[in-house]
């Protein structure tokens, strides 16, 4: 595990192994980059690089409440890739970390994106009149009564492994995730909007569903399938909730080095 500062004095933690084409592993609000053990683990075997990274005031890196916003942490992974002087990528983000490679995409292009894997995740998470893809009962009539409560939600449907759960248990009592101070944070998140950026990107995009997702209003991914941009595809993994890379990492990891190596 190493670190790099980001321009605006942050120092981000994060993790470098392997040689080969470059995969990043974002995680979601409140994740850390050790969720993404069992998806290290394969990738490696399978050829790849693989890099993670926690997000500011997430996991190993500083705490701050300096620019918590999608925007930012889009540049902070822009940074990263500057600092390792990676030309070509494979993305791949859950949840929230699917909206910063979107705001990435937005931001710096997709010159240097060879594929993007997103996992359920809505490009819309406020619902409105014309918008019912988002999170479960999000509206603006309830936005701050709802926001407070979604970090405490189940987002799993299966339980997650011993092995890993040992593993997250040891990283959060060691940098605890600060729910106060993370929330200016998920309300921006809340309130994007990435639906035309999605229809702008022109590399191939898997987006991965959990079958058993309890936090969608709507299926947002029938919206992702009509703006297809010949190269992208929406897939679902059976009997799991919003964390299909941790409560199916078989089923997942095989989903994802199909696409990748396709």
């Amino acid at each position: 595990m190493t670190s790099f500062v980001t321009g605006d004095k942050i120092k981000l933690s994060y993790t470098d192994q392997g040689k080969g084409q470059a995969v990043i592993l974002l995680t979601g609000y409140a994740g850390v980059k050790e969720e993404w053990y069992y998806q290290s683990i394969y990738l490696l075997k399978c050829g790849f690089r693989v890099i993670t990274l926690d997000w500011r005031s997430h996991g190993a890196s500083t705490r701050t409440t300096k620019n918590l916003k999608i925007m930012r942490l889009a540049a902070d992974l822009h940074e990263l890739i500057e600092n390792l002087k990676l030309t070509s990528v494979e993305l791949i983000g859950h949840s929230m970390g699917a909206s910063v490679i979107w705001a990435y995409t937005v931001l710096f292009g997709d010159q240097i994106i060879d594929r993007m894997v997103t996992i359920d995740e809505s490009p819309k998470l406020l619902n409105d009149e014309r918008w019912s893809g988002g999170l479960a009962n999000l509206k603006w009539d309830n936005f701050w009564l709802i926001s407070e409560q979604i970090p405490f939600l189940k987002m799993n449907k299966q339980p997650i492994s011993d092995e890993l759960r040992e593993i997250l248990n040891r990283v959060k009592k060691e940098t605890p995730f600060d729910v106060d101070l993370g929330h200016e944070l998920l309300i921006d998140h809340l309130l994007q909007d990435w639906r035309q950026a999605i229809r702008d990107i022109k590399v191939p995009q898997l987006f991965v569903k959990g079958a058993c997702t309890e936090i969608w209003g709507n299926d947002y991914s029938i919206y992702c399938e009509n703006i297809n941009n010949g190269f992208s595809k929406v897939i679902t993994i059976d009997n799991v909730g919003h964390m299909p890379q941790v409560e199916d990492h078989k089923s997942f990891n095989k989903a994802i080095i199909n696409f990748l190596k396709a």
